[in-house]
């Protein structure tokens, strides 16, 4: 059950884009359900049936217009904020990653696209092993001590333009110009 559960979710979500439209839905139903209730009191059950499910529907996307309202996304300031700052600098290898949640995948796309248009050599958007619990951004470098510049002015950014961002230490990478943008849940 709760895996058709999640396949519907992910049906509305990706039909209702946009969460105040699910919400205005949310308001019309409740409103058809009281009227149905009003006009069908007592005279017959199919009425009062009917406005039960309305109302059920109605609570049902008011939950999805919540979570889509709390979901990620790069302003229309922030993204000219980050290629403004990555047009500058020279492009480093980032390799993107995610944890396997519809939310983090789309937001780690964001980014994704914002460092390919600023002609940064990008890879992903991968799902990533070791995030499971991982939240917000991370920058990870193979050496966090010395960093390359480029890395330390796409942390500032990405804290000035409202993303907290955190480093981790990454030994594994292939060189030192080379950095992981990790997604996680959302903080």
């Amino acid at each position: 059950m709760h895996w058709q559960y999640r396949a519907i979710l992910r049906r509305l979500l990706r039909t209702l884009r946009r969460p105040r439209l699910v919400m205005v839905l949310s308001i019309a139903l409740s409103v058809a359900a009281i009227g149905t209730a009003v006009v069908g009191s007592g005279r017959s059950r199919v009425a009062n049936t009917i406005a039960v499910v309305l109302v059920l529907i109605g609570a049902t996307l008011s939950v999805l217009g919540w979570r889509m309202s709390w979901a990620r996304g790069l302003a229309a300031r922030q993204r000219r904020m980050l290629l403004q700052t990555l047009g500058r600098l020279t492009p480093l290898e980032v390799r993107v990653s995610a944890v396997d949640e519809q939310e983090a995948i789309l937001y780690a796309r964001e980014l994704r696209n914002v460092m390919t248009e600023a002609r940064w050599p990008v890879t992903g958007v991968f799902k990533s092993p070791h995030a499971g619990n991982g939240t917000g951004v991370t920058l990870a470098v193979r050496n966090v001590v010395t960093p390359p510049g480029e890395a330390i002015a796409l942390m500032n950014t990405l804290r000035r333009a409202g993303v907290p961002a955190t480093w981790e230490h990454k030994p594994e990478l292939s060189g030192d110009r080379t950095i992981e943008v990790l997604v996680g849940r959302p903080r």
